[in-house]
């Protein structure tokens, strides 16, 4: 049957009493977007021309949040399905209606969301049309990209969504397979371990090479750049280290180069490193110090480091 949402009020005998205002916020969208998919259950209430929703709080909730904005009327009539009986009976069924619901798995949202986008929507609309963050979105479709096994594992269950999201990290299978095969019998893996694992063999954003050469530079030779998407914390990694090390080089040759014809001296041997101490000792010279180089405009001083004599 069809009430008004102003005749609807929650009923003391709905058994779920803990809510989060970002589902419900997430709920709200959707059914604007959709309009309401499943029944309120209420019953007639002792307040004349009322009804209690017995099961249903948090969608009655969200139609408030769309009431609120002003995008539905508070007469807007609402699909209800009646309920006879007792208080005892209208809270049997609320439990029932709630206790037999079942979430959709994190790998089943993966791939629903990997269908949209295939149909044509992209991350944009599908996390606007669910009341998602675009994060949360293209998190999900990393996940639905992993190595199929791990994926495989995921939906089985035998990894968790935190083990699953360390391998994610990389979106490189042949790494994500090879730290797999690494911990297939390892003993409670954890996920920050996983993380460090997949995460050898690059460099991260902030590393001395990676500032010294920059990002623009990185990019347009054709390196990497891969950005966890499950970590609030900036945490990018420059996987192709060749490419960095190679305009690393080139950058600091140059510099030699300049520095040569500046001071006149004979040899100066690059070391992209912030500790010179190690090729000094393999060279097995003694090394004279020059004067601090001065500030760039940026405020940075650009290092001079050791010249071996």
């Amino acid at each position: 049957m069809l009430i008004p949402f102003s005749r609807l009020y929650l009923s003391d005998a709905n058994v779920r009493k803990t809510r989060s205002e970002e589902d419900d916020i997430q709920l709200s969208a959707d059914i604007e977007a959709r309009g309401l998919l499943q029944n309120l259950l209420v019953t007639k209430s002792k307040k004349r021309g009322k009804f209690a929703v017995i099961a249903g709080g948090r969608r009655l909730r969200a139609i408030e949040m769309i009431v609120t904005r002003g995008t539905w009327a508070p007469d807007t009539e609402i699909e209800c399905k009646l309920l006879e009986g007792s208080e005892e009976e209208a809270g049997e069924a609320s439990l029932a209606e709630n206790f037999q619901r079942v979430g959709m798995s994190p790998a089943e949202e993966c791939r629903a969301f990997q269908h949209f986008i295939k149909e044509g929507s992209d991350v944009a609309a599908v996390a606007k049309r669910f009341g998602l963050t675009q994060r949360f979105v293209e998190g999900r479709l990393r996940l639905a990209n992993l190595a199929e096994p791990i994926f495989e594992a995921l939906a089985k269950g035998d990894v968790t969504l935190e083990i699953a999201k360390a391998y994610a990290a990389t979106d490189q299978h042949e790494v994500q397979l090879r730290v797999f095969e690494q911990m297939r019998y390892a003993y409670n893996p954890s996920a920050d371990a996983i993380r460090r694992m997949v995460a050898s063999g690059s460099m991260r954003g902030n590393d001395p090479i990676a500032l010294l050469i920059g990002e623009d530079a990185y990019v347009a030779a054709g390196g990497k750049i891969e950005r966890d998407l499950f970590s609030e914390a900036a945490d990018d990694r420059w996987i192709d280290i060749e490419i960095a090390h190679r305009l690393a080089a080139e950058k600091m040759e140059a510099e030699a180069q300049r520095i040569t014809a500046e001071t006149g001296l004979a040899w100066i041997s690059p070391v992209a490193s912030t500790n010179s101490w190690q090729a000094r000792s393999e060279m097995g010279v003694n090394a004279v110090r020059l004067p601090p180089a001065p500030l760039s405009e940026c405020g940075f001083r650009r290092s001079r480091a050791c010249i071996p004599i």
